[in-house]
């Protein structure tokens, strides 16, 4: 039903207490192995969730390509990966123990990334969800992805992250107007001024402030649900996969935010970005709060 387009990337998330000044230290008190990256994290959510979903990226044939290959497919996604001579891509993640986080990336086989989709490819699912490879070659890879999306009757979902919303409007339009739903931070939207003008849906994420949609002109917002914090790596990740349940679903707009707010409130209450609730969790929260 949907195909997420991006990077694979292993996490190695790095506990610290406090983030030394430039040229201090600080010391890893604890080191954790995940799978990552955006568009992998939203999929996997996905799929735990009973959607059918696949999964396209490059990988390096090593260790961590085989580690990230078995997260994905042990969770029902079905991975169309490209193989490379190279390392897998990685993020170093340091945390403290106020949950903020530092990333550190090594592209790698992620950064070689390119449209690589075939015909049959394009024609399977209803939904295209795009997100940033650490690579000069990636949105001009998405812009072709996105256009064959578009002939075969796609909706066309983006992630720009800080690496598109840099970029600014003027140089990401023509992307922007093959979107269909955009996932922006508030730091994302206020980079992206007026991007609601090229996309139906724009849904912005605002941390402990909640979330708000805009479509047609109005406004939606939803407000965030009160947890501790432990990690917020992959929250943003973790609100997608919920919205977006809730969404194909086709629950209403302010559903889908509450849907995505407790999916990322679950999340960033333990370490690493691939934190989901159960099926019946989310099907239980989606009965309470839709009536």
């Amino acid at each position: 039903m949907i195909t997420g387009v991006g990077p694979a990337l292993v996490d190695r998330i790095c506990l610290i207490d406090e983030f030394p000044e430039r040229g201090g230290h600080a010391v890893v008190k604890k080191v954790e192995k995940h799978a990552g990256g955006a568009a992998g994290n939203v999929m996997y959510g996905l799929a735990r969730f009973g959607i059918e979903v696949r999964f396209v990226s490059t990988i390096g044939n090593d260790d961590d390509g085989i580690f990230y290959r078995d997260e994905m497919e042990k969770t029902g996604v079905k991975c169309i990966f490209k193989v490379l001579r190279a390392e897998t891509g990685r993020v170093d993640v340091f945390v403290d123990r106020h949950g903020e986080r530092t990333f550190f990336v090594y592209p790698n086989a992620s950064g070689m990334f390119y449209p690589f989709l075939s015909e049959n490819d394009y024609r399977w699912g209803e939904y295209f969800y795009l997100d940033p490879f650490p690579s000069e070659k990636s949105l001009p890879a998405h812009l072709e992805i996105a256009k064959k999306a578009k002939k075969f009757g796609k909706t066309v979902i983006l992630n720009p992250g800080y690496p598109y919303s840099k970029l600014g409007v003027d140089n990401l339009k023509d992307l922007l107007k093959l979107t269909d739903i955009i996932f922006l931070s508030q730091e994302e939207y206020r980079m992206l001024e007026g991007v609601e003008d090229y996309v139906s849906l724009t849904v912005i994420t605002k941390g402990s402030e909640g979330s708000v949609a805009l479509k047609d002109g109005d406004e939606l917002f939803a407000p965030a649900f009160e947890v501790d914090v432990v990690d917020t790596t992959g929250a943003g990740d973790a609100f997608a996969a919920g919205f977006l349940y809730a969404y194909i679903r086709g629950f209403n707009l302010k559903t889908c935010l509450l849907s995505g707010n407790f999916v990322a409130s679950y999340s960033i209450q333990m370490i690493g970005a691939r934190n989901f609730p159960e099926k019946r969790e989310i099907g239980n929260f989606l009965k309470n709060y839709s009536k």
